[in-house]
């Protein structure tokens, strides 16, 4: 299974990458607001990297607390992305379509404001390592999961990208 992340791992990672070099190439026609906005959702995208590159560098070590960290990374990267997926996904509908004028910056900052998920984090990771002492399969398999999803979400962003550009 470990390998099975990290494949997903790896290519969820790339999707993220491919996804900000896209969204790069537009930053040039972004008002200066929505490039603000844009920076901000960079550095939470930077974020979940982070914890996807932990997760796969923990996947490599043998001891179970390293594997343990491995499969809680991948999942609070998942967390991160569902707390900011509404915004992420109306930023990227209105920048693919150029439709600058109707991004409301104001709301979609006070959004990602509100979604910083480590107070959250903190109390689940509590039950999860809970959860992998009784059933590490359990979290091996929500892991997993986790991880098809973040790389799904960024492969449809890129994907609508694509298909406006």
């Amino acid at each position: 299974m470990g390998n099975d992340l990290k494949e997903r791992l790896d290519k969820s990672l790339d999707a993220i990458e491919k996804l900000e070099d896209k969204i790069e190439d537009y930053a040039d026609d972004l008002e200066d607001e929505v490039e603000e906005l844009w920076d901000d959702i960079k550095n939470r995208f930077a974020g979940v990297s982070t914890k996807l590159k932990d997760a796969t560098h923990n996947l490599e070590a043998t001891s179970d607390e390293a594997q343990l960290q491995a499969h809680l990374g991948t999942m609070e990267a998942h967390d991160k992305i569902e707390g900011i997926k509404e915004t992420v996904d109306d930023f990227a509908n209105k920048v693919s379509s150029k439709t600058h004028t109707e991004l409301d910056t104001a709301t979609l900052r006070a959004h990602l404001a509100k979604m910083d998920a480590e107070d959250y984090w903190e109390e689940k990771s509590k039950v999860l390592t809970k959860e992998f002492n009784e059933s590490s399969d359990k979290v091996k398999d929500v892991s997993l999961q986790a991880a098809n999803e973040i790389k799904d979400y960024f492969d449809k962003l890129l994907s609508a990208f694509s298909k406006s550009a």
